[in-house]
């Protein structure tokens, strides 16, 4: 009995709290009736902001909404010159203080941001691409792993090192592959020895790879 009134309970909540927001450039926008717990949503012409909420709303608001933006084709299109990586990581940084809801100069927000749990995006990024070299490597993902050439036999490093390619610019330097088979060949070799992608990304979250 305590657990269905706690469930009823719930969804009265939710009901309450929970609006619909059609955003649209349509003159005439086809809308939909949304339901929780049989319950017909009110629709609103607009919605609070999200500045009184808890920090766990807003956290899920900037992974939500923010930080797919910013990291979109980031492994391809990241930036490499440090005016346009301190852009990004502005971003974040201010995201970090907006959450923990400290706008002092003399906070740390680097001391946010750790107990956020939050990485760089530069460093995020280098993450991105030692996964995705992974799944090169064993054949996980449809790239031919014969565009990688074996590294020649060197007492120093993991075995599974590459050849990384001669580069003239700074714009080829920064592409995938001669970056992202960089950040490979630094790795540890029991990362490289994981068995699953899973192992693999769990090996990475100790290290710092930029």
């Amino acid at each position: 009995m305590g657990r269905r009134l706690a469930h009823a309970v719930h969804a009265d909540w939710l009901t309450h709290k929970c609006q619909v927001l059609h955003i649209t450039h349509r003159k005439s926008p086809v809308k939909s009736p949304y339901n929780i717990h049989g319950h017909q949503l009110e629709e609103v012409e607009a919605a609070k902001n999200i500045y009184q909420c808890p920090k766990e709303i807003k956290v899920l608001c900037y992974n939500t909404l923010v930080r797919p933006i910013m990291e979109y084709g980031g492994i391809i299109w990241g930036p490499s010159t440090a005016h346009n990586i301190n852009r990004l990581e502005m971003v974040q940084r201010r995201a970090a203080r907006f959450i923990m809801g400290d706008y002092h100069t003399t906070s740390s927000v680097t001391t946010m941001m750790e107990q956020l749990g939050w990485r760089t995006l530069q460093e995020r990024r280098a993450q991105a691409k030692a996964v995705m070299m992974f799944r090169i490597v064993n054949q996980l993902v449809d790239i031919p792993h014969t565009y990688l050439t074996p590294a020649r036999v060197s007492v120093r490093g993991h075995s599974q090192r590459f050849t990384v390619p001669h580069t003239r610019t700074t714009t080829y330097r920064h592409s995938f592959f001669p970056d992202s088979i960089r950040i490979w060949n630094a790795l540890p070799q029991d990362a490289i020895s994981c068995n699953t992608l899973e192992s693999f990304k769990a090996s990475l979250q100790p290290l710092h790879l930029r």
